[in-house]
């Protein structure tokens, strides 16, 4: 009798407590919060370079020039309009991940319109020191253009581009100068594409991330900067002679 009373009374306390527990709120998992992603980086914009204005145009030069040229005619006489400014100054806005692919393409397509104008000048060029002088620049620059486009391949996996059309456009100018006129125009235009490359050449000598990229940057940019120096000293020289 009292083991059923003993037995009665643990019935009635698992029942109690079976629905105590009905009444308490089933746990629910915590609601986490995801971090919201971060915002798109804001594109930093290199603020356009001021331009400087261009004196008055020299008077055009008669067709053909008298002979010899006079002063009046070829120290005048303006650089080809398809000149351009080179490459530097889109090489300020770039960061170190995307610098040595866009210096890479963009040297190899100022050197090929060097190396196809300094063709011509080899050709066309009546005094020696000029043709000397574009046989080394050529010569140089095909070689760097052959580093350059091994360089470009292994950080963008293609193949840098010659700027043809640039090119062509310069030497249609150039050719069209009468012989008496062509060796000062040449030199001239000639000068203004080496500074081109050597502006171009200096940065990529302070910002270039591959070593070999960087070395020939330096070297090239020294090269440039002599051979400037010795085409503006023959221009200096000749005067309208062409």
């Amino acid at each position: 009798m009292k083991y059923a009373r003993w037995t009665l009374a643990l019935m009635i306390l698992v029942l109690a407590t079976t629905a105590a527990w009905a009444e308490c709120p089933i746990a629910q998992p915590a609601q986490v919060q995801c971090p919201q992603p971060c915002p798109a980086p804001v594109a930093q914009v290199c603020p356009a370079p001021v331009v400087p204005q261009c004196e008055t145009a020299a008077p055009a030069c008669p067709q053909p020039c008298p002979a010899p040229c006079q002063p009046t005619c070829c120290l005048t006489t303006a650089v080809p309009s398809a000149l351009g400014a080179g490459p530097a100054a889109n090489l300020q806005c770039l960061n170190a991940c995307n610098f040595d692919a866009t210096y890479a393409s963009s040297m190899y397509a100022q050197n090929s319109v060097i190396i196809a104008v300094t063709q011509l000048g080899m050709q066309r060029a009546q005094n020696d020191n000029l043709r000397d002088i574009s046989s080394e620049i050529n010569g140089y620059l095909t070689s760097a253009n052959n580093k350059l486009q091994g360089w470009y391949g292994a950080v963008a996996c293609g193949a840098a581009a010659p700027d043809c059309g640039r090119a062509q456009a310069i030497i249609a100018e150039l050719s069209a100068q009468p012989p008496s006129c062509f060796d000062t125009v040449y030199a001239r235009t000639l000068s203004q594409l080496v500074k081109q490359a050597q502006a171009a050449d200096t940065i990529g000598a302070q910002q270039a991330i591959t070593p070999q990229m960087k070395q020939q940057a330096q070297f090239l940019s020294g090269k440039e900067s002599n051979w400037a120096f010795r085409l503006d000293r023959w221009i200096g020289d000749h005067g309208g002679a062409g």
